[in-house]
């Protein structure tokens, strides 16, 4: 059951043109979930102020599959973009103002953008790249 505190809030959502989802919907099996991410245009979200005060680097899961479906990023920064090369693609953010700006770079060439987000997934989160890197750590130790 949805709290009362939601109901204004998915309300005012709605009338900007946003719409909410049941989670369970999209997520009760991977091809569900794989599915919603290809039919979204992108992921925009903001992080756990923990993430952001401590600029730990965290990078969701989430927006990596995302990454991987050709579909852009616009996430909040949390220090990854130290590692990762935001701009294109992947679009960090600091502000309210930022945030809005990087949407809008998104929808001004949405098409480089998706192209630049599947790139980023293959260098930065390919399963060679990231179990390789395991793999030789692993060696190196063992």
């Amino acid at each position: 059951a949805q709290s009362k505190s939601w109901r204004p809030t998915r309300s005012s959502l709605e009338q900007l043109g946003w719409s909410a989802i049941d989670a369970h919907e999209v997520s009760h099996s991977p091809d569900a979930y794989r599915h919603y991410i290809q039919q979204s245009r992108g992921e925009f979200s903001v992080a756990k102020n923990v993430y952001v005060a401590t600029r730990s680097g965290w990078f969701s899961c989430r927006s990596t599959c995302y990454l991987a479906c050709g579909r852009p990023v616009v996430v909040q920064d949390t220090g990854f973009s130290d590692i990762i090369p935001a701009g294109e693609g992947l679009l960090a953010f600091s502000s309210p103002g930022e945030a809005v700006e990087a949407l809008r770079r998104v929808e001004a060439d949405y098409e480089r953008h998706r192209a630049t987000a599947l790139d980023i997934a293959a260098r930065y989160f390919s399963s060679g790249r990231v179990l390789g890197d395991l793999l030789h750590r692993v060696s190196i130790q063992g």
